[in-house]
């Protein structure tokens, strides 16, 4: 299995991050996919962290400046809220508020689609 899985689904870009353990190494590629998507004009983005038991801060670091690069660009980030253990770097750096987290790849991909509907 590769460490990322990018998966295209109704115009969204999901990045499926296949690791229990994010760390600096995996920081360098996760950060050169989600460049090379947003720099495509992929304007919806939904990383997966379902599988990781733990993000370290330089893995985090990577998320959070894809938050920055979206965000600059009008584009819309959602995350999958990671297990149990990975999303104690969200709680304690108190950036939970940021994301527009979810339970589910589904529910992430879904709420595209609710964006558009309230924005009518």
């Amino acid at each position: 299995m590769e460490d990322f899985d990018k998966i295209y689904v109704d115009g969204v870009f999901v990045v499926a991050v296949n690791l229990t353990r994010s760390t600096l190494n995996e920081a360098i590629a996760f950060r050169k996919i989600v460049e090379e998507e947003i720099n495509s004009g992929h304007t919806k983005l939904v990383i997966d962290l379902s599988k990781c038991d733990f993000i370290d801060s330089t893995f985090f670091g990577a998320i959070i400046m894809t938050l920055e690069m979206v965000t600059d660009k009008g584009y819309k980030l959602k995350v999958v809220k990671p297990a149990i253990k990975g999303e104690y770097i969200f709680t304690t750096t108190h950036t939970l508020r940021l994301f527009d987290i979810y339970k589910t790849r589904e529910e992430a991909i879904k709420s595209f689609e609710e964006d558009i509907q309230s924005e009518s």
